[in-house]
């Protein structure tokens, strides 16, 4: 097929380079939507450490207040006053979980947990909470501790507190007021926050102080233990920085996420925004990915088709061009009238057969057929009815001799028949009548029922020639003394050769060498 080859390469060149688009779009695409869903993140956030940041300062100026009332007076020496005022501050802080006014030793002095006249709790013999009540003790100032069921409450709370001093700087006690840990998530909840979206604060201890929503491990797994998870590696990685991007496992979900984090200024904390990696790539496919790739699926599926199509034209192609060479190789070997060998194919065959014969040690027998006044035949029926004449002979011809055996037309009349494989003359005997047994019978023309008579005249390689010209011209040679025989055919329809078999009067077109191939 013309520019198949040239057509392939063009398919192929397409098909990759459909497919090296495709991967460079979906590379684009997918960088460009991680692009942008980090900068939401980022926005998202940001506005998660604005809140609470600003809740917290909210929540430390009327700490700090209450602590400066609670030093300008003698607290411990009125501690019903210190209580109402205590209760008071709660009561404008519903947030607050309760208020407690705790000595250095770790003894509660004061607490709105508990009623009046109750037994209060010494914290010192509390190992779980009194490392950071003491760390707060000996450093004064604001204090954000870890989350803790409790103690005096039944719920989760976030540690806030205030170190409250004496004129020479000494300690003279520590102020509480744990933050209801639902008081951050309801600050989320204002929050625009979409579906998958995960966001909290860490502290910098690798603590939780507030995540919602709450994962499937549950609440005190979350708040319990120290974080070991992407976030907390990043931050420990770059802890000076105010805002990143992090990428990996994430320990409270249990799955890959996507986040980033800023730090919450003045407050040993920083706030995060997390997405699952599997939400992201879902959402991208639906935006970015489905419709693209569907188009190009169709458009390779298309160009599959076609070429497809391409090949087969191409089979076909090939197939009509092996049928073209091979009638044209038919049109060169055989007689377009009988299908037969013609006179070119007749000398191939016959070298071929006399190359078996050499090999095998066989006899070959060449027999030069002629129709009897084939001419009278033209005149009184008609050419049409000649060439009726002439291909029912072929057929019967063919018909009459074996599957190894060949047979030829010169042109006009003439035919040659190649017998192979005989062991000695004498089998081309049965060959023979079946020969003249298929020439016996007459040939309807529609018209007419023809008699037809022939000649066969017989030479034997090797025995009478060793070459191909002499052994066609030796068999026409016998097959013009069988032509002489009476009407009678009492000498025999036909003759092997002889060298003392007259000279054909003119050796014609049987006896000159073939055209060379």
């Amino acid at each position: 097929m013309p520019y198949r080859y040239a057509l392939m390469a063009a398919y192929w060149f397409a098909v990759a380079a459909t497919v090296l688009f495709s991967v460079l779009y979906g590379w684009h695409s997918w960088q460009r939507y991680k692009k942008t869903g980090v900068d939401r993140l980022m926005l998202t956030t940001s506005l998660v450490a604005a809140s609470v940041h600003m809740d917290l300062d909210r929540e430390a100026s009327g700490l700090r207040f209450l602590a400066q009332r609670l030093a300008a007076t003698h607290a411990l020496g009125h501690l019903a006053r210190t209580r109402r005022l205590l209760r008071a501050y709660q009561k404008v802080s519903p947030e607050v979980a309760s208020v407690e006014l705790i000595a250095p030793s770790g003894q509660v002095l004061v607490s709105t947990a508990v009623p009046a006249g109750r037994p209060l709790p010494d914290f010192e013999k509390d190992p779980g909470l009194w490392p950071s009540l003491h760390r707060a003790l000996q450093r004064p100032g604001l204090h954000i501790h870890r989350p803790m069921h409790g103690p005096l409450v039944g719920y989760w709370v976030i540690g806030f507190s205030d170190t409250i001093t004496g004129p020479h700087g000494h300690v003279r006690f520590l102020l509480t007021a744990p933050i209801r840990f639902r008081h951050f998530e309801a600050v989320f909840m204002h929050l625009p926050l979409s579906s998958g979206l995960a966001v909290g604060i860490l502290r910098n201890d690798d603590y939780m102080e507030a995540r919602a929503p709450v994962p499937r491990t549950g609440l005190r797994a979350l708040l319990a233990q120290r974080q070991t998870g992407i976030l907390a590696q990043t931050w420990r990685r770059h802890p000076r920085a105010a805002r990143g991007v992090f990428s990996g496992w994430v320990s409270a979900d249990r799955e890959y996420r996507y986040g980033v984090f800023v730090r919450i200024t003045g407050y040993p904390l920083v706030a995060f925004a997390d997405v699952p990696r599997a939400l992201w790539v879902a959402q991208w496919w639906r935006r970015q990915a489905e419709i693209p790739l569907i188009f190009l699926i169709a458009a390779l599926l298309f160009s599959g088709y076609a070429y497809r199509q391409v090949q087969a034209l191409a089979v076909r192609w090939e197939n009509e061009a092996a049928r073209r060479a091979e009638l044209l190789r038919n049109l060169v070997m055989h007689d377009p009238l009988t299908g037969l060998l013609n006179r070119k194919g007749l000398f191939t065959a016959l070298r071929r057969a006399m190359a078996r014969s050499e090999r095998d040690g066989r006899l070959l027998a060449v027999g030069f057929l002629d129709i009897d006044d084939f001419k009278g035949v033209n005149d009184r029926y008609g050419h049409a009815a000649g060439d009726t004449v002439l291909k029912t002979l072929a057929r019967r011809l063919e018909g009459s001799l074996r599957g190894t055996d060949h047979v030829a037309r010169l042109g006009g009349d003439e035919f040659v028949l190649l017998i192979e494989g005989l062991r000695r003359k004498a089998d081309l005997a049965p060959i023979v009548t079946q020969v003249k047994a298929a020439l016996d019978a007459p040939i309807s023309t529609g018209r007419a029922e023809i008699p037809v008579r022939a000649s066969l005249g017989v030479a034997f390689y090797p025995l009478d020639a060793l070459d191909a010209d002499s052994l066609i011209a030796r068999a026409d040679r016998a097959m013009y003394a069988a032509k002489r025989r009476a009407t009678d055919d009492r000498e025999g329809w036909m003759r092997l050769y002889d060298p003392d078999l007259p000279a054909h009067p003119d050796p014609g077109p049987a006896a000159r060498p073939p055209p060379k191939a």
